[in-house]
């Protein structure tokens, strides 16, 4: 059993700060945004603060506030079962009383899923605290239809409600909706952090200041990219691969190349699907297509920047092909290619074919003459 608090996140404490402003004021919002990018403890530290406002015995000085740690809240948070901490995600209409919601792919955060497991439920009084906690993950993925359902609780909610909607794109979420709830922004995790966690997981300092770099901040991303390593799949070797492929690759190879990076995303696939049995299939292979077209755009952009600035690039551990790559490409092209890079990974969300995806992008920087102007 894994006790989490305030106290023991690291790197953002400036929400951390703004949190127990609001706490020791007495003046916390009903309805909070934390948002900011995936992997830098926006969910853990949800769970700290809905640990702090549930605890029987807040414990803390004058300058600080924390949870107990010990009285029965706080062990039910830790153990998992604590009935008034309540978790939203998509994947919750696996489990749904519908039989046809049942067998929908959760690529969404459905209108259905939010009435079954929430609406229905907030009003519900606290059974073992004082207050009611409700986390929402992935709120972008809130339809037009969920987030209007949601503004009548959000408008007249329940006074013992606490509502945390985590987001990495607040533009996905409409006007009436940010306007009544609090924004708590999480920033990028310092990069020294994220390269000592990553070796302390067992992997090399090459290795983890790569994860640092290509993650963008992101300790949980780095962390998890970096334990794919089995006897059948790792990801730092086809992270190497891709990159020495793809400085040395000519348009003739291009659609054996793109069928290469298939059968790669679809060894990335099969793994998360093992460990992550309760997310949909389809987000994983998402993932998985985001993992290697980010690869690609990472070292476009190594090789745009490498004339000039060389020691500041992501894919330092290869220098050699991405100096190789620099030189098929000028700053122009490769910034050209960079947004076409952008423009795939948009594409990855309206489930555009794989293969297809793949050919069009190798073709592109292959050939950059035969790209179209953006």
């Amino acid at each position: 059993m894994r006790s989490i608090s305030l106290k023991n996140i690291f790197s953002q404490e400036r929400a951390i700060s703004r949190l127990l402003q609001a706490y020791r004021a007495g003046r916390i919002h009903h309805a909070m945004i934390f948002a900011g990018p995936d992997g830098v403890g926006r969910f853990t530290t949800a769970k700290a603060w809905a640990k702090l406002l549930l605890c029987h015995n807040p414990a803390g000085t004058a300058g600080t506030a924390d949870s107990c740690g010990i009285c029965k809240s706080c062990l039910a948070v830790d153990g998992g079962s604590h009935p008034d901490f309540n978790h939203i995600y998509k994947e919750l209409n696996k489990i749904s009383r519908d039989p046809a919601l049942r067998g929908r792919s959760a690529v969404k955060l459905p209108i259905e899923v939010m009435r079954e497991f929430f609406i229905e439920k907030v009003a519900s009084k606290p059974l073992l605290s004082s207050r009611s906690v409700w986390i929402i993950s992935e709120s972008e993925k809130l339809s037009v239809e969920a987030q209007n359902a949601l503004l009548k609780v959000f408008e007249e909610p329940p006074g013992f409600c606490h509502i945390i909607l985590l987001c990495t794109r607040l533009d996905q979420l409409l006007p009436t909706t940010l306007s009544r709830c609090q924004i708590v922004r999480f920033g990028p995790v310092e990069r020294q952090k994220i390269i000592a966690a990553v070796v302390a997981a067992g992997r090399t300092e090459s290795e983890a200041a790569f994860w640092a770099g290509f993650t963008g901040g992101s300790l949980g991303a780095a962390l998890q990219c970096s334990d794919v390593s089995t006897e059948k799949v790792s990801a730092y070797h086809i992270k190497q691969e891709i990159i020495k492929q793809l400085s040395r690759y000519s348009l003739s190879e291009a659609i054996d190349f793109a069928a290469e990076l298939s059968e790669k995303c679809k060894s990335l696939t099969e793994y998360f699907a093992g460990l992550e049995r309760d997310t949909g299939k389809s987000d994983i292979n998402r993932r998985s297509q985001a993992f290697i077209i980010n690869l690609i755009c990472s070292a476009v952009s190594d090789a745009m920047k490498f004339a000039i600035a060389p020691d500041e690039i992501i894919h330092n551990d290869q220098k050699d092909c991405i100096e190789r790559l620099a030189g098929r490409l000028d700053a122009e092209t490769a910034a050209r290619l960079v947004e076409k890079c952008y423009e795939s990974a948009r594409w990855i969300e309206d489930s555009v074919n794989e293969k297809l995806l793949f050919e069009q992008l190798l073709i592109s920087i292959a050939k950059p003459d035969m790209m179209p102007v953006l």
